[in-house]
């Protein structure tokens, strides 16, 4: 009988196919893990969606920073959270003041609460002061600094001390305790120090500023000889009449006018900034509307503004003539703020030409594009939206940019929801994110409509969600 000769090769390949083939089925049945990646994601997604859950799980972290972080840290969240006002970890940074052994940082927390003129760190910044032989200088200084910026009564029992011990490193902030919180007997004070031979010029001007302050109409007499005075310090004579215009007596007047019209263009400029303190003057009115004409252009600037403050009515030709014919730019801008804070129908015609004007320098455009949207909405929102329209459809839309740029920015602008609608509806992505900035400031409910078409159908995966975490603020 023959014998076959079995394939051993391909008796091998066969079963080597059917192993792994069974291999591969065990592995099918096996559940397949979850990825500890693709989990976290999820959870990460959820928190986005949901905006309270992103906003605790920050503050939580603030609060960490707050509680753990090194120096560094700390201050840099201390930056954020002044860029922001924001007030809620305030108890937080309290704690850490009392606690911290670092002068800078506890320097910056006073700063900080400075700014936000919070009261709540009033006890521990008077015993920093009363334990000043003992504290580092700096931090002494920024508590007095802090103290006075809250209008701290308890702490005028220092003034006197630190007076007293004439530690030039302090004096400054204790002067200005005394004007921002004294009366009375702050002022006897500072009258009877500023007469002494004591004072440097940067104390006596302190002392000027804070006589400004309380209002100190004693010091009238000896401000109005500094303001007079050639022979004065130039900075003496620009916070007399600073102080001038915060004490607001009317016998102050003609020695303001003859400041404004005299040699030095800076006492000039506070002159006038002080006659505005002025009502009822035509005195005072007519130095304003002159000083439009002054050489120097920080004197022009100061001009408008003080025309807008006392809404001069016959100073708006020759801010008209300004903001049209003016060779510093700055002065033409200024003269279209004031121009808009007088109103009328002659002020917002002038802006509404200007803007249609297209050889009109196009940020002044863009200017009076504003005005009339904050001042004039009900008399120029038409125009406006028409505008705004037109030029999102020209081939270069860099106008059109800057327009939407000014509408994005205008939540203090509630009118504005009619050109907010057309940013949202625009095809350039960073456009409907500015109109979704304005809504998420003012949570306007004319355009709900519109914020949820974006929240349903935009192309754009972040358009979409932005969208439904500013409809979740509604």
């Amino acid at each position: 009988m023959r014998r076959t000769r079995v394939p051993w090769g391909a008796l091998i390949m066969v079963l080597g196919m059917i192993l792994s083939f069974a291999s591969s089925a065990k592995a099918e049945d096996k559940p397949i893990a979850a990825s500890p990646t693709s989990s976290t994601s999820t959870a990460d997604a959820s928190k986005a969606a949901d905006p309270k859950a992103a906003e605790a799980e920050r503050d939580s972290m603030r609060r960490d920073t707050i509680r753990y972080g090194i120096d560094a840290e700390v201050t840099d969240l201390i930056k954020t959270l002044d860029g922001e006002k924001e007030g809620r970890f305030n108890g937080d940074l309290l704690e850490l003041l009392g606690n911290s052994r670092s002068p800078k940082l506890r320097g910056a927390i006073l700063d900080f609460f400075a700014d936000l003129e919070w009261k709540g760190a009033e006890k521990a910044a008077i015993g920093f002061v009363e334990q000043r032989d003992s504290m580092d200088g700096e931090l002494v200084a920024r508590s007095l600094s802090y103290l006075a910026a809250i209008k701290s009564k308890d702490a005028l029992s220092l003034v006197p001390k630190i007076i007293e011990e004439n530690d030039k490193k302090l004096l400054i902030q204790a002067i200005k305790l005394a004007g921002r919180s004294g009366g009375s007997e702050e002022e006897a004070i500072l009258l009877k120090w500023l007469d002494s031979d004591a004072p440097t010029d940067d104390l006596r001007e302190a002392a000027i500023r804070a006589l400004g302050d309380i209002g100190s109409v004693a010091a009238c007499q000896k401000l109005m000889k500094i303001v007079e005075s050639s022979d004065q310090a130039k900075m003496t004579r620009v916070f007399a009449c600073e102080a001038l215009g915060k004490i607001g007596k009317a016998e102050a007047i003609p020695s303001l006018v003859k400041a404004a019209n005299g040699d030095d263009p800076n006492v000039r400029a506070q002159a006038i900034s002080a006659l505005a303190s002025f009502q009822n003057s035509a005195e005072a009115d007519r130095a304003i509307i002159e000083a439009l004409r002054d050489s120097v252009p920080s004197v022009r600037v100061a001009a408008s503004k003080a025309a807008a403050k006392k809404k001069l009515s016959q100073a708006l030709s020759p801010l008209i003539y300004k903001a049209t014919n003016d060779p510093e730019k700055t002065v033409k801008t200024e003269a279209m703020r004031s121009i808009a804070e007088l109103g009328g129908g002659e002020g917002f015609g002038f802006l509404r030409k200007y803007l249609e004007e297209p050889k009109n320098d196009s940020s002044l455009r863009t200017l009076a594009f504003g005005l009339l949207l904050r001042k004039d909405p009900s008399g120029s929102l038409s125009l406006l939206t028409s505008r705004l329209l037109k030029e999102s459809q020209e081939k270069s839309r860099d106008f059109f940019t800057q327009l939407a740029r000014e509408v994005a920015n205008g939540a203090d602008a509630p009118a504005a929801a009619p050109l907010v609608r057309i940013l949202l509806s625009d095809s350039d992505y960073q456009i409907r994110l500015g109109g979704l900035e304005w809504a998420r400031k003012t949570k306007s409910p004319e355009i709900k409509a519109d914020l949820t078409a974006l929240a349903d159908k935009d192309p754009s995966d972040t358009i979409r969600k932005r969208a439904k975490d500013i409809l979740a603020l509604y």
